[in-house]
């Protein structure tokens, strides 16, 4: 079999039929797209990990006054804020509870045998089913390290906004959650933001196209599958976009996370590879512009060699250091 063989032609014509590549360029995209994920992995990291513990010291620091008798607010609380949710949309229907044929209801071990369950319940549940049969103690700073993203950004939904009685998160919390937002910033606005990020998420633990994006559909506002966006250069202004929102929603939950992130550097590979250069750089090394020639320099031979044998480099200038360089940051 060929190397194509075990990528399969449908994934590959999507580069020729959409960003308009030769078919000859088709793997070297494939590969460029690859690292262009890889790149963008350090962002969704710290935006998931902020906005997960975000959320968790919110609750436990500055409870919602009126979640006092109905759901506890203390560390367990993500064992207990599910149930909430569950017994409120399910006990008023009577679905909550297994009856027996007397109409009693079923009870287990002391405890009330459910029928219906929310869907956070279940999520929470599945969590808690892996860590013991992982053998691990069960705690709750295992099961919120273990849910996944979709179940942060479903506490952004309106079901989570009640003002009156303040018995939920929002809008108590939305100023300790999202400290870094335009004072004021509603919530649904903050849903619509996550709400795009989780679809780029999925994309990405898919393996898909990362750069392919579609045409909303003007009723619903959602992407329209059938009306994909083509060209190379309106996918890679819109995933730069895309890049930078996340960016926006990482500062609007901690400006501090925000600075050190840029400062450390993690949003630059994302940046070159997300250009004409950087596809370049796996499809036509030829059309980059910008070239050094090497010969006669003896310090670049010596960098050029020790790269080779995936060494890392630290350049300086006058004692200072200007740049760390390692095989990852190159193309050899």
């Amino acid at each position: 079999m060929d190397l194509e063989d075990y990528i399969s032609a449908e994934r590959l014509k999507v580069y020729v039929d959409v960003l308009k590549l030769k078919p000859d360029e088709a793997l070297g995209a494939y590969n460029w797209n690859k690292a262009l994920t890889s790149a963008m992995q350090p962002l969704m990291h710290c935006l998931e990990v902020t906005f997960r513990n975000a959320i968790d010291h919110a609750v436990r620091h500055n409870p919602p006054p009126g979640a006092a008798g109905l759901w506890r607010t203390d560390a367990n609380w993500i064992f207990d804020l599910p149930r909430y949710m569950g017994d409120k949309a399910y006990i008023r229907q009577g679905k909550r509870y297994q009856m027996d044929r007397q109409g009693n209801i079923l009870h287990r071990q002391g405890k009330p045998v459910y029928a219906k369950t929310a869907w956070e319940e279940d999520c929470v549940r599945k969590v808690s089913k892996r860590i013991k049969d992982a053998g691990k103690a069960l705690t709750n700073e295992r099961v919120i390290s273990g849910l996944d993203f979709g179940f942060w950004t479903n506490f952004l939904a309106p079901e989570y906004d009640e003002p009156r009685q303040r018995t939920l998160l929002w809008p108590h919390l939305t100023a300790d959650v999202f400290s870094g937002a335009p004072v004021g910033t509603p919530r649904y606005v903050i849903e619509r933001k996550f709400g795009g990020i989780r679809e780029l998420r999925n994309r990405l633990a898919h393996h898909e196209a990362i750069w392919k994006f579609q045409y909303a559909d003007p009723t619903t506002g959602k992407p329209d599958y059938s009306r994909p966006v083509y060209g190379l250069n309106p996918s890679l202004h819109l995933l730069q976009r895309a890049y930078d929102d996340m960016l926006e929603a990482l500062m609007w939950l901690s400006r501090d996370r925000y600075a050190a992130f840029l400062t450390e550097g993690h949003h630059l590979r994302f940046k070159t590879l997300c250009t004409l250069e950087g596809l370049n750089c796996f499809t036509g090394r030829e059309h980059i512009q910008e070239a050094l020639n090497v010969r006669h320099s003896r310090e670049m031979k010596l960098l050029l060699r020790s790269l080779r044998q995936r060494r890392t480099i630290k350049l300086t200038d006058k004692g200072q250091t200007v740049a760390i360089i390692g095989p990852d940051f190159i193309r050899t």
